[in-house]
């Protein structure tokens, strides 16, 4: 189950950033998140999708209220209480179900063969059917990818943003109804001026790198 990244493909993305930054260049200071927000969210459909069930959902927090919530959940410093926006990433475990209709419009688009779309099919049937856990960690990996898209949006755009992946995932799906197929994947504060990325540590890249197996060949190739 591989969905094909790069290329061509690409190009699409790296237009429709260009054509983010030139509508925020035009935007109200005090309007920013929100104008970035929408854009932003309208760019994630480009994210890479597995199989092509797009599992990531997102429930958008501007309240003092839902925000204070979030902030008292998480173990992190990030300010979320004082941000204006934040955006609340979930993963529905049982996106994959909804596939057969979504391949049924890629074919009516000519945007994937019959043949391809039954392939696929066959396949999302025979895998997430069979194991639960197997979707949940799918519904993870590709919600993780719209939250980078977002991220990139918002380095190319100089918007502030920060990423939260540590928190009580049952207060938050406690306070916000969040039905038991759908997994907190992170947490998103957008705007905040006092939020900064995370410094980058100057580490080498290579203790991290292998060669064909786990531990082995850390050798520059």
């Amino acid at each position: 189950m591989v969905t094909k990244v790069g290329g061509n493909g690409a190009r699409p993305l790296i237009e429709s950033f260009a054509e983010l930054q030139r509508s925020l260049a035009q935007a109200a200071p005090d309007a920013l998140p929100e104008t970035f927000l929408a854009r932003a969210l309208e760019l994630t459909r480009l994210a890479p999708s597995e199989s092509y069930f797009q599992p990531w959902r997102w429930i958008i927090v501007r309240s003092e209220h839902g925000k204070q919530q979030l902030e008292a959940a998480t173990y992190s410093e990030t300010p979320l209480s004082r941000s204006p926006i934040v955006l609340v990433c979930l993963a529905d475990t049982a996106a994959w179900k909804t596939t057969p209709k979504q391949l049924q419009e890629m074919v009516a688009a000519k945007a994937l063969s019959a043949e391809d779309a039954r392939n696929v099919l066959s396949q999302i049937r025979k895998y997430y059917s069979a194991s639960p856990q197997l979707a949940e960690r799918a519904a993870l990996a590709n919600a993780f990818l719209a939250v980078h898209q977002i991220l990139v949006a918002a380095t190319c755009c100089h918007v502030p943003a920060q990423w939260v992946s540590v928190f009580d995932e049952k207060k938050i799906q406690t306070y916000f109804h969040i039905p038991d197929q759908f997994l907190v994947a992170a947490l998103l504060a957008i705007g905040h001026k006092e939020i900064d990325a995370p410094p980058a540590v100057g580490l080498p890249a290579q203790p991290f790198v292998y060669h064909e197996k786990f531990g082995e060949g850390a050798v520059a190739p």
